[in-house]
């Protein structure tokens, strides 16, 4: 064995384990998390002690594609573990099967045509700053868990996990996305996204071409748009149905509009509390919407911001059916409720605070 993987090996050992069947890894400051998991074992636990880190990778910061890494912050009170961008860094923690590294399109990775999939990753503790693109990426990963992470100034995206299951993303901080989500669920299904704090971005939370998500008990504030639950055209999944926002504290995202003009969102309206674009079956029930400035929710078909694309062939229904908004508490919007549907149906709405507008929609039955 060459000397320097005997130190290496010599250090693990004293941390807690060996190269062959550790199950915890220490990180010390000033050491490199990377080293770590390339050393490390699938199933490996790596608790880093506080510190700000500085990865030495190209592009990512920290990569990982072995199944059941847990990444634990060993974070005190005034002592908090960051990961901080890099010299040519634009992403943070990137988290995929080795097949998908670089993708020619984030939103397409090749696992989730290839059928690789990685299972059991888990974040906590975490603070990712400072990434042009991604603060956290996920894809084709099923069982994961990012929980009391901070994710700030990552300029695309702060948390991303897509084409990705049975995850869950709670008691997370993020803020200070400039051009798209900052908790970003796309191409996903059966997450549960919960008790998590998103301020300051371009968009606090996001569903997208998913299925059974559920959104609960998490605040949205100050961002351009709160809450975006949509289908977009293009995607390797085409559905976004059977998903539940509810209990949710979804005010004030009035926000200017951050996003460069050639981006998509640079469209956002800002003043929106929830956005629905063309999904189907969302259960929207239980949440406080409050001083959004152009409007508490809108309900509209994904046609009416994309007028060109529905001239063509679309591979998505661009209509909201079966919508549920009940028991909802609005206050202090400029209006309420917009509903655009165009041909969708059997959308309805009951038991909202007040009822005034209630009376102008159409009735849950």
């Amino acid at each position: 064995m060459p000397r320097a993987a005997c130190t290496l090996a010599l250090a693990l050992t004293l941390a807690g384990g060996s190269t062959a069947g550790a199950k915890t890894v220490v990180v010390h400051s000033g050491k490199s998390i990377q080293a770590a998991i390339d050393a490390a074992p699938a199933g490996t636990t790596i608790r880093v002690e506080p510190g700000t880190y500085h990865e030495a990778g190209d592009t990512r910061a920290v990569t990982v594609t072995k199944a059941g890494i847990r990444l634990v912050g060993a974070a005190r009170k005034g002592q908090p573990v960051v990961l901080e961008q890099s010299g040519t860094q634009t992403q943070g923690i990137w988290v995929s099967p080795a097949d998908s590294l670089t993708p020619a399109d984030v939103e397409l990775p090749p696992c989730g045509v290839s059928g690789l999939r990685l299972a059991g990753f888990q974040l906590s503790g975490f603070t990712v700053r400072g990434f042009d693109g991604f603060g956290v990426y996920l894809a084709c990963v099923d069982g994961f868990r990012l929980e009391r992470n901070e994710t700030h100034a990552n300029l695309t995206y702060a948390m991303f996990p897509v084409r990705s299951s049975q995850g869950r993303i709670t008691r997370n901080k993020a803020s200070g996305t400039h051009s798209d989500a900052c908790l970003y669920t796309g191409q996903d299904e059966k997450i549960l996204v919960d008790h998590n704090e998103a301020t300051d971005c371009e968009i606090g939370l996001q569903i997208e071409n998913c299925q059974h998500v559920r959104m609960t008990h998490n605040l949205a504030v100050g961002n351009t748009a709160g809450i975006i639950v949509d289908v977009i055209d293009g995607r390797q999944a085409k559905i976004a149905s059977d998903n539940a926002v509810t209990h949710n504290e979804i005010r004030d995202n009035n926000r200017p509009n951050s996003a460069p003009p050639e981006a998509e969102t640079s469209r956002i309206l800002p003043g929106i509390g929830l956005v629905l674009d063309g999904a189907d079956r969302t259960l929207v029930a239980g949440n406080r919407i409050a001083g959004n400035h152009l409007a508490g929710v809108t309900l509209v078909s994904f046609c009416l911001g994309e007028s060109e694309a529905c001239m063509h062939p679309l591979d998505i229904d661009p209509y909201p059916d079966m919508n549920r908004f009940v028991g909802n508490q609005f206050e202090g919007n400029k209006t309420d409720v917009i509903y655009i549907p165009g041909n969708g149906q059997g959308n309805c709405f009951a038991h909202n605070r007040p009822k005034s507008d209630d009376a102008q929609l159409p009735p849950c039955r």
